[in-house]
This record gives structure tokens, sequence and C-alpha cells, in this order.
């Protein structure tokens, strides 16, 4: 019915009485005047991408039904809702609503169902407007809002399902005790702590089924459970310890994840022969697996992950149905279990951190089941040839072993993969040349830590979804393949370590979403010229060009075109990580001296490692604007000049390395009153005066100094003679620049002028000193008298001061 318009239900006829048109596809916008049908009984309309309007008044009087479930509401409920005394059930689910639940929701008498879950209202809520409610059958509240349940002493005797998730709720509601007909109860996502009152496992002893009290605080051990005809258990994400309960008979789902259970799985478990779901990751059990799980031949999903089970999965080779197994993060010690080659309807398979070892065989085509789309192994002591995915994975990793031998080109033949994760082998021989182009969805390709050799292959899709591309740590050569900019969606390339022979590849300053960008431990050469892209590597964090043969002037209008690195507030809030598809991007980088892995990657972490090069010229005094820095190395080059004092305007600076250059003049006093700078080398220049003291500089030993013996105070051994003053003179070309308003924008001024193009770009990348400033001033007539004649001012303020 997307062709038809909900404006025409204007026209609908006043002595309708039913009007159903769930899931319709439906779109724009109802007309209010359907709220007002003399004669309407039962109005659904869920599932559609339609507006609805409340009227403000004139309800119609007779309606026992409103199904609105994920529609789009403008605002909040209007107090005139309350006109529809004969409502019976009202279900406005996921609709966007806001504001606060009103209270003339009491006036709903007849009401049986009440949902408004997954909304956005706002604001504290009396419990009591619930109190009126007696015929109440079903009550969800599953929003973000205080719930004021004080004396919650209110009698829901019809009360069948009851859910109040995610409202703030410190304790179980009192009124519970009082609902002998409860069927379903979801108190998950509150912030309930202690232990489970004694009166709770009274609750429904007859009636109650499913069980939700997930995401809360609660703590203690679980006795046997009371209930008869229990079905659904969600106890996960809690403190609860202690042995691991048993369930009823009836169970079909079981979690107790992200606990501290502790002992072995009970043997009463493998009674439970209706268990379909067994989910117990992240709690302290131990022991081997019990055989007799093997028996429920109903399970379909068994997570056992980030325990301490020992021995071998022989127990599980009788499970049929098994479509999911994660056993990751054990101390399991087996051979790699052929039975689940036999399983027909596996789907997902979860080894990694554990002690399996061999060869899986034959390596060819090792699985049976068709229906594999996840399959992990990694950080294991498997070896032998690579195997290969069946053509339905979608996710599969094989990292952390010790596989051998070339990558075969049938692994092409996986056509739907998503995430593929070679990395840590000893994988070796060129790379197929389908490998970069062989899937459509292909987002992660991870090949680090092996030793292929021979050119990065240059075919790669039109549509490519590659999102993450790692090919570090290899003996890959040769030049960087163009055919990458048809991936506008990377995020992440790191060729670290590697034998790759170009210049800089300033063509993929245009890729919309690279953040990452690792070159380090190459051959790559010669300048870093300007971009030329308006704004070049927009979302640019990590800038890692360390360790080549790259030359001439800094790449100063690079690093002053990183936007990503000068908003402070971009990605505040909530830790975020990189990644995406079950895949967590990781990257190796030089962090306080140290080469350090970051197997998380924070979406505000941002860094910028130029050393080991043969960079000249200055630091920009605009340095200052990268205020989201956190790292900056531009040690082991060929830099002069000052220091800018704007570095101190680095504030979320953590480590700062210049080592190695030629810097001259004092440190300015401004870096000792950045905060967060936890490492600071500044040793083998040229600089001196006295160390300027601060919080941070006075944790700092002497290797951060060293090398300069104009330096003195501490931690040096060198005493300072009196009179000698902290902050550093500026040098004349920085008073320059801030007379004409920052070093960036004078050079652009003084490319205006002159003798064409080539002149221009010179003077764009070389840093002047005074004397320099003169004698090309003097090209450009009346301007060139101007600025000699201001250099001359400048200069004698200086020696002045």
């Amino acid at each position: 019915m997307s062709a038809v318009s909900p404006s025409s239900f204007v026209n609908l006829s006043s002595s309708l009485t039913v009007f159903s048109a769930s899931m319709c596809d439906l779109h724009g916008e109802l007309p209010p005047n359907i709220f007002r049908l003399p004669n309407l009984l039962d109005l659904d309309l869920q599932f559609n991408d339609i507006m609805v309007s409340f009227p403000m008044s004139n309800w119609s009087k007779s309606v026992e039904s409103l199904t609105l479930s994920y529609t789009s509401i403008s605002g909040k409920i209007p107090d005139s809702i309350s006109e529809l005394k004969n409502l019976k059930i009202l279900d406005l689910s996921n609709c966007k609503l806001i504001g606060s639940i009103p209270s003339s929701l009491a006036n709903l008498t007849e009401l049986t169902r009440l949902d408004l879950s997954g909304n956005e209202f706002t604001g504290v809520l009396d419990f009591r407007v619930f109190s009126t409610l007696k015929n109440l059958q079903v009550l969800r509240l599953t929003v973000e809002l205080n719930l004021d349940y004080n004396n919650m002493n209110y009698i829901f005797p019809e009360l069948e399902t009851l859910a109040l998730s995610s409202c703030n709720l410190t304790q179980f509601p009192l009124f519970l005790k009082s609902s002998r007909k409860l069927g379903e109860l979801d108190l998950s996502k509150n912030k309930i702590s202690g232990r489970v009152p004694r009166w709770f496992w009274n609750l429904g002893k007859d009636t109650l089924f499913s069980l939700d009290i997930s995401s809360n605080l609660i703590e203690g051990d679980i006795p046997q459970f009371p209930w008869k005809e229990l079905a659904v258990v969600d106890l996960s994400d809690n403190l609860f310890q202690g042995p691991l309960p048993t369930p009823p008979l009836p169970i079909i789902f079981f979690s107790a994840g992200q606990n501290s259970f502790s002992g072995e799985i009970p043997s009463s478990f493998c009674k439970l022969s209706s268990l379909s779901y067994l989910l117990l990751a992240n709690n302290n059990l131990s022991g081997s697996i019990p055989h007799c799980l093997g028996n429920l031949t109903l399970l379909s999903e068994l997570d056992l992950g980030a325990n301490k089970f020992e021995g071998t999965l022989l127990p599980l080779r009788n499970c049929a149905s098994l479509e999911q197994l994660n056993v990751s993060y054990n101390k399991i010690n087996d051979t790699f279990p052929k039975w689940l080659l036999e399983v027909p309807s596996l789907w997902s398979v979860d080894l990694q951190f554990n002690e399996f070892h061999g060869q899986i065989d034959p390596p060819t085509a090792p699985f049976l089941a068709s229906t594999l789309g996840s399959f992990s192994i990694a950080n294991n002591k498997f070896e032998g040839p690579l195997p290969i995915p069946p053509p339905t994975t979608l996710f599969y990793s094989i990292a952390n072993n010790n596989f051998i031998g070339e990558i075969s080109h049938l692994i092409c033949n996986a056509t739907e993969l998503v995430v593929l994760d070679l990395s840590n082998n000893n994988l070796m021989g060129t790379l197929p040349e389908c490998l970069m182009s062989f899937s459509k969805d292909l987002s992660v390709l991870n090949l680090r830590m092996n030793m292929i050799q021979g050119v990065i292959p240059g075919k790669i899709a039109r549509d490519s979804k590659l999102r993450t591309l790692d090919f570090s740590w290899n003996r890959f050569e040769g030049t960087l393949p163009r055919s990458l900019l048809q991936c506008k969606s990377l995020e992440v390339l790191d060729l670290s370590n590697n034998r790759m022979e170009d210049t800089f590849p300033d063509w993929l300053e245009t890729l919309p979403k690279l953040q990452v960008l690792v070159l380090r431990s190459n051959m790559f050469h010669g300048f870093v010229g300007s971009p030329r892209a308006a704004r070049p590597f927009p979302e640019l964090r990590i800038f890692d060009l360390s360790s080549n043969n790259f030359s001439g002037p800094l790449p100063v209008r690079y690093i002053m075109k990183l936007t990503t690195m000068m908003n402070r507030d971009q990605g505040r809030g909530k830790l975020q990580y990189m990644g995406g598809n079950g895949y967590q991007d990781s990257v190796m980088l030089t962090m306080k001296g140290l080469e350090i892995r970051l197997v998380k990657i924070l979406t505000i972490f941002t860094s910028i490692d130029l050393s080991n090069n043969h960079f000249g010229g200055e630091i920009p005094m605009d340095i200052g604007s990268l205020k989201s820095l956190k790292g900056l190395n531009f040690s082991h080059n060929n830099l002069t000049g000052y220091i800018p004092p704007s570095t101190g305007n680095l504030t979320d600076l953590e480590w700062l390395d210049l080592s190695s250059n030629q810097f001259i003049g004092k440190i300015p006093r401004e870096l000792a009153d950045l905060t967060s700078l936890a490492f600071l080398n500044l040793s083998e220049n040229r600089l001196i005066g006295p160390i300027p003291l601060g919080p941070q500089f006075n944790t700092f030993k002497s290797d951060s100094f060293v090398g300069n013996p104009g330096l003195c105070g501490f931690p040096l051994p060198e005493t300072c003679k009196s009179g000698s003053r902290e902050t550093p003179p500026l040098s004349i070309l920085q008073e320059n620049d801030t007379e004409h308003g920052g070093w960036f924008e004078w050079r652009a001024m003084l490319m205006g002028y002159g003798c064409g193009t080539v002149a221009g770009i010179s003077l764009g990348y070389i840093v002047l000193d005074s004397r320099k400033l003169e004698r090309i001033a003097g090209l450009f007539d009346g301007e060139g008298a101007k600025m000699r004649r201001k250099s001359r001012r400048n200069a004698r303020r200086s020696y002045q001061r």
C-alpha cells in the first residue's frame, strides 16, 4: 500500500468500527480526524512510516484499542487522551515520543494493556498514575526515565506482564507481592543492588515463564529456582556468585553470563531436554565440559567463553542442532574437533584464545556445513597449510597461529567474506591477484606479521567496501596501487615495516573517511609537498611517516590542515573504539619512547609521527591549534629554529619528542604548564638557558634534556647563573608572524607577489630568517621597502628586550 496516501483516510466512513493496516508500508501524514470517527473501536497502524498528530480534544469516545507502535508521533502524549474512557489497549511503543508521561492516563481505568516502551520520555514518573488501573494485565515502561516508586503498595491483581527496563530502579518493586498471575517480568537495565529479597522467590510460582533481571547490580548466590513453568531466564551482567543454579525442566533460554559464578557446570543441566540456548560466558566456571551436554539434542547456541574450562570438546559431538558455539578464552587443549565438520546447521564457531593445536585436515575444503558464516580460531597453536573457508563465510579469523605456505587462490571462492584476518602467522609467497576484489562486501583485510612478498595487487572493485587494510610487517615492495582510490570507505591503512619504495602518496588525501595512515619503516622518499585538496585527509587522526627517507621542508601545509586534530571536543563523552562487523582495529605506534600496539583505537586518539627522516625547517607557530593532539614526534630530523611557545596550547598532549634535531633558544615556559604531558624528550639539540619548573617538568629525568650543552637547572647537574630568564626570546621571524596574523597567513600573503608560480610555491615551503626575508622582499619594490623597514624595527625591539 505504499502508493496509498494516508491523507485519503480523511474520507473514511463515520460508521467504520475497525481499521487495521499494520505493516502496509504506508508513508506520509495521518489526518487527525481519524481519532474522531464516532464508531471506531479498533485502530491498528503499527509498523508504518507515517507521521501521527494527536488531536488536542474531541477524541472518539468509542475507541477500545489503539495500536500505533513503530510509527512517528510528533511531540508528547496530550492530556486529552484521557477522553478515551473505554480504552483497553494502548500501544505507543517505539514512537519517538518525548516529554513526560501524562498523569491523565490514570483516567483510563479500563486499560488492560499499556505499552509505552522504547520512547524518549524524560522527567520523573510518579507510579501512583497507574494505581487506578486495576484491570491492567500488561504494563511496559522500558524507557529512560526516573521512576518514583516510593510506597509502591498498590495492588495489580490482574497483572500478567511487567516490563520496567531502564527506569533507574534501585530495588525490587514491592507491589509485585500482590501480582499472583505474573507470567513475564523484565527489570533489566536498572540499578537494582543488593541480594534478591526472599519474597521474590514466591512470586508467581505457577505462572512465571519469563524472568529478565539482567544488567543490574544484584549480588549473592541463587537457590534452586522455585518456578515450575519457567522457560526464559536472563541473569546476565550482575554480581552473582557461588555455584551455578539449575533452572526447572521447561527451560528453553538460560543466560547467566558476566557474573562471578564458580565451580563446574552441574550435571543436573544435562536433564534440561528442552534447552536451546545456554549462555554462561564471562564467569569463573571451571573443570571439564560435562559429557552429558551432548545429549541436549535441541541445543542451538552454547556460549562458554571467558571461563576456565579445560579438557576437550569431544562431549559436544552429538549436539546435532548446534548453530553457534563459543568456547573462546578458556584453557581447552585439543586438536581441531573434526565432528564440527559434520554439524549441518553450524553457523558460528569461536575457538580463539585456547590451546588447540595440530593441523586442520583437509585444508582446501574442511567444512561440509554449507551454512558456516563465522569462524574464529585465532590465538591458538594450529599449524600446517592455511585452511580455506567455505563460500558462505562472512567472518574468518585464523590470526596468531603457526600456519605456513602461500595463500591459495581458492580463498577467493568465499565471495561473501566481510572480515578476513590472517595476521601473525608464517605465510609467505605472493598474494593472489584476486585477493583485493573477490568479495563485494569485504570490509577488513588483515595480513599483518607474515612473510608475504611482492607487490600489492592493483585489482580493486569500484564499489569496494574496504574499511581496514593492514599489510604491516611483511616484505611487500614496489609502489602503492592508485586503485586504492576506489576504497571510499577506507578508515585504516597500515603498510608499516615493509620494503615499499615510493614517493609520498598524496593522492590518498581525497579519501573521505581515512582516519589512520601508517607508512612507517619503509623506503618512501622525496618531498612531502603541498596538498592538492582544499581539505586534505578530512578525518585523519593518526599520521605516521616515521623511519623513511623523506626529505625537504617539514610538511607544514599538511599538518596545519588536519582539521580533525583541531577540535578538542570531538568524540568526547562515552568512549568509543574503531571497528565494526565484530572486528576491533589495532595499530602499532611509537608512544612515549616505546613501540606499543594499541589493541583498541579510541576514536578521540590523535598523533603525528614524522621522526627518523630528513625533514628540515622550523615548527610553525600555528602548531598550537592542534588542540586534540595526544602525541607529537618530530625526533631525528634536521629541524631548526625555536620551539614555538604555542606548543603550550596543546593541552591534551601526552608525549612530545623533539630530540636529535638542531633546535636553538630556550625551552618555552608554556610547556611546563601542560598537565597531561607524561613524556618529554628534547635531548640532542642546541637549547640553552634554564629548564622551566612545573608539576610535570619536575617529574622528568635528565635523559629528557641531555645533549644540550647550554641547558641548566633541575634535573641536570649544571646549575644556572643568577639572573637567567626562563622565557625564551622570540625570533624575528616569529615576531613578524605575530604582527601579520600568524606564520601560515604571512607566507600565503608573500606568495601573492613576485615572479610566477614556481617562485611562489618555493617560498611556501621555505622557513626564512630575517636576512633572507629582506633579500626576497627586495624583489618586490615598494612592498619590499615596507617589509625591510618593519624587519629592522622588529630587530631593534628584539635587541632592546
